[in-house]
């Protein structure tokens, strides 16, 4: 199996339509963003903007997360308007409609679709704003998708957590596709280092779910399988779990590396440490010595190659 051959399915993905799609921006506008706008050769985009589908039209006149009782609704300063019953509705018949969906990226400091970023006023005649979090529809993704991968286009920025994004969806929409006992073991085996980045515990929860000790039927075993997969793609890795996954990877090969190659390798891991360069750089350079000494183990391993290459970011780090 050579890595270059890795196929990946396509993730289905629902996202704001004013990122990259239609000028519904409440002011007209199209956000242009280019990872969204990769993301299209690789990813299948349901397209919404809530504000639109409960009427309002393009442009529009801004709209505002208030306070009313215990719970929170949207206000329209200019006609007077409370939205929230309508937003509600709409965002209830519209996730209950979604067949399958491995993650969401919403816009940013949107009332309607805000992940953390909606600012939310104490009442309607309040102009300065308690806090932020989340706005009304994207409350309710929260609500039946709690645990789904979920981010705003700004924070796709982060290498770091563009990167923890894209090797979520891509792992979830994969175990999508699992069909039998013997595809969840293959699966197991093939993410093993990647569960172990991310949660150690939390992959030996999967490994005993996949054992199947208890007999249950192959439906059980999935679901809790995809439970458990969901929480483990909640945080993304420490660094210092990346870091310790690269060395033991680094082990297979260190008897058979030159010295300026050893010390290249290292420095990487350094830059990753300061946030110098994405770990991909580093998977780049793990991926080739795969190749190179043949290691079927490794080549087989998904934490190298967890997302297609053609979204990878190449940055150069600061060695000369």
């Amino acid at each position: 199996m050579n890595s270059n051959t890795l196929k990946f399915d396509r993730p289905k993905i629902v996202v704001s339509k004013c990122l990259e799609f239609d000028n519904c921006r409440y002011d007209g506008q199209l956000i242009n963003n280019k990872y969204i706008h990769k993301l299209k050769e690789y990813v299948d985009f349901t397209t919404i903007c809530p504000e639109v589908e409960i009427g309002l039209g393009t442009p529009r006149d801004p709209i505002h997360l208030v306070r009313k009782e215990d719970e929170f609704s949207l206000y329209q300063p200019s006609t007077g308007r409370d939205l929230g019953d309508l937003m509600n509705e709409f965002s209830n018949k519209f996730l209950n409609s979604l067949s399958s969906v491995d993650g969401f990226i919403l816009k940013s400091r949107s009332p309607s679709c805000g992940i953390s970023t909606a600012k939310q006023f104490p009442d309607k005649n309040n102009k300065s704003p308690m806090g932020h979090g989340p706005g009304l529809f994207t409350a309710k993704i929260i609500e039946k998708y709690p645990n789904h991968p979920k981010e705003e286009d700004k924070r796709l920025n982060d290498d770091f957590l563009r990167e923890h994004f894209y090797a979520s969806i891509f792992t979830i929409s994969e175990y999508r596709n699992v069909k039998s006992f013997k595809e969840l073991y293959d699966f197991q085996a093939k993410h093993k280092l990647l569960f172990m980045a991310y949660n150690q515990s939390r992959m030996k929860i999967l490994g005993k779910i996949a054992a199947n000790k208890m007999n249950s039927s192959f439906e059980e075993v999935k679901h809790e399988y995809f439970f458990n997969l969901l929480l483990l793609f909640k945080k993304r890795p420490r660094y210092i779990s990346n870091i310790n996954t690269h060395m033991h990877a680094y082990g297979f090969y260190k008897k058979y590396l030159k010295s300026k190659e050893k010390v290249f390798f290292l420095e990487l891991l350094d830059d990753y440490r300061s946030n110098v360069i994405p770990l991909s750089t580093i998977n780049s350079v793990m991926n080739s010595w795969n190749v190179r000494f043949e290691n079927e183990y490794l080549i087989k391993q998904s934490y190298f190659k967890s997302f297609p290459e053609g979204l990878v970011v190449h940055k150069e780090s600061r060695m000369k």
